[in-house]
């Protein structure tokens, strides 16, 4: 109604957007970050499987699946990814696993690639907390490269990177790669008809390198 009050609709919080932020709460406290969609699926599935356990309804197993129950879930994906060491100073960690300097390119690429296919799946008030998860990463390998190439006389073609680091990125990168393959938003500028060749390049990237990285441990 005209010189009347417009109102405006916010979105109604779901029971997934909150056990979704108990969920990242929980892991952003030891260090690691998640994007929601891929939270959001992990939960989902794990009321799914609580149905189909107890053979109740999916809005049944809800109720099941309390704050604690879902920073049980967290703990357990951070104990899953215990190489990446959470919560450590990388930048003080053994550097063991030698890199070519060209493949440093790429994995800095493609981190970069993978930033931006997050930041188009992440609402605003979450993109903060990803431009410096991989802000950091970016950041890890740029001064750990400055810094060898400055020192290593032996074999300047290569740098050496804590594994923790490498298996990080590598997750980042897969993560980015699971988003473009399985429809989520691409960046500006990437058209739909890029979509499954940028899956395909995130996931090569991310493949190549952690298997480079398991190769040796911390």
């Amino acid at each position: 109604m005209a010189g009347g009050w417009k109102t405006c609709r916010v979105p109604r919080r779901t029971w997934l957007d909150d056990k979704i932020d108990v969920f990242l709460q929980e892991l952003a406290a030891s260090g690691m970050h998640l994007d929601r969609q891929r939270a959001g699926e992990l939960i989902t599935g794990q009321v799914r499987a609580v149905a189909a356990l107890l053979r109740v309804t999916e809005a049944t197993a809800r109720t099941y699946l309390g704050d604690e129950i879902i920073k049980d879930m967290a703990r357990r994906m951070l104990f899953e990814v215990a190489g990446e060491r959470p919560g450590a100073d990388l930048m003080e960690a053994p550097r063991t696993v030698p890199l070519p300097l060209a493949l440093v390119g790429i994995t800095v690429a493609a981190l970069a690639e993978a930033m931006q296919v997050r930041a188009a799946n992440e609402p605003p008030d979450h993109l903060g907390d990803v431009i410096t998860t991989y802000a950091q990463a970016l950041s890890g390998l740029g001064q750990i490269t400055a810094g060898a190439t400055a020192r290593q006389a032996g074999n300047p073609a290569e740098v050496l990177f804590p594994p923790a680091l490498l298996r990080r990125a590598a997750r980042y990168i897969s993560g980015a790669a699971d988003l473009a393959a399985n429809g989520g938003k691409l960046p500006d500028g990437i058209p739909e008809m890029a979509r499954s060749q940028l899956a395909a390049s995130l996931r090569r990237d991310a493949d190549g390198l952690i298997a480079i990285a398991i190769t040796t441990t911390d």
